[in-house]
């Protein structure tokens, strides 16, 4: 058996769950960490701007932070962050 730290498209579901966020918020969370612009979310979503924004504004809330870099900073360099810092640390690894 061969233990591994899990990478970002793993920890990142286990993170949105343990926030409660329903589908939706899931869903635009997800559209944020890839970057997406809030015309983006609504337009792959088939949603509004303005639900858009009112979804991230229940996000932000559930997370107790203010923006899309804290949200996305919770995703990943929080959990990612102890890991590539470790004196052990295997850079090439961590990042794959």
């Amino acid at each position: 058996m061969v233990l591994e730290p899990a990478n970002s498209a793993q920890i990142a579901p286990i993170i949105v769950e343990a926030y409660c966020l329903t589908p939706r918020e899931q869903q635009i969370t997800q559209c944020v960490a890839r970057g997406l612009s809030t015309a983006d979310i609504a337009t792959e979503l088939y949603l509004s701007a303005h639900t858009v924004r009112h979804r991230l504004k229940a996000i932000f809330t559930k997370f107790g932070i203010t923006s899309r870099g804290e949200l996305v900073a919770k995703l990943f360099a929080e959990h990612h962050g102890p890991l590539m810092h470790a004196p052990d640390a295997d850079v090439e690894h961590v990042h794959t």
